[in-house]
């Protein structure tokens, strides 16, 4: 199929950083993997995942931090995609996601991952 989805012309609105630690997304709800996090902002996320997933889904996420990370709370929350692509691995997409509604609390975790484990510019 190989068809690039765009919405919007969202693609790369925000200026996301790209952390050296793949940290596993899973879905909320069943606790699957979703995929691995591409890069993150405060804004929203790009996902490396073996799933199709159209342009304006609502999805919930969580990213468990207490296990790796030791930090007693988990980064539940919930994003809608804006584009999804084929990976340069045919096995996989790059699927851009923009947070719906986050709280403070989960933006802190957003920007000490960010300054905890992205690449020093």
């Amino acid at each position: 199929m190989g068809a690039i989805l765009f919405q919007n012309n969202e693609k790369r609105k925000f200026n996301r950083k790209q952390l050296y630690y793949y940290l596993k997304v899973n879905h909320h709800q069943t606790g699957m993997l979703a995929g691995y996090l591409g890069d993150i902002s405060t804004k929203g996320l790009m996902l490396f995942t073996k799933e199709k997933i159209e342009p304006e889904k609502a999805v919930n996420f969580r990213i468990d931090l207490d296990e790796e990370f030791g930090m007693g709370k988990n980064l539940v929350f919930e994003a809608r995609s804006l584009w999804c692509e084929k990976d340069v691995n045919p096995e996989f997409f790059i699927i851009g996601f923009k947070f719906i509604d986050i709280d403070q609390a989960s933006i802190d975790i957003v920007e000490y991952l960010i300054e905890k484990y992205g690449f020093k510019q």
